[in-house]
């Protein structure tokens, strides 16, 4: 397999761990309060959005269960094997 093959491979591995906890929290989210509003035949657009609005807020300011520390780690990893990259063949 070609190098670069090899490095996209990574950043996508990366990137699906790194999102996939912040999607499944957004999804559990959201069927909670559709459950809420068919249970109370609530139509208001607003009670959709906020829950997730909210919980999108929280997530950030919490570190989106180390969403970042999985980033910088893949960063600083990539860096570390930056001479050796140089050195390997792309083909």
């Amino acid at each position: 397999m070609p190098l670069y093959l090899k490095l996209l491979h990574a950043g996508f591995a990366v990137e699906l761990a790194a999102i996939t906890p912040i999607i499944a929290l957004i999804l559990v989210v959201g069927l909670i309060t559709a459950i809420i509003q068919a249970a109370l035949q609530i139509e208001d657009a607003t009670f959709a959005l906020l829950p997730k609005t909210i919980a999108m807020i929280v997530l950030a300011l919490f570190g989106g269960f180390g969403a970042l520390g999985l980033f910088t780690h893949f960063t600083a990893d990539m860096i570390m094997r930056a001479p050796l990259l140089v050195h390997q063949s792309w083909y």
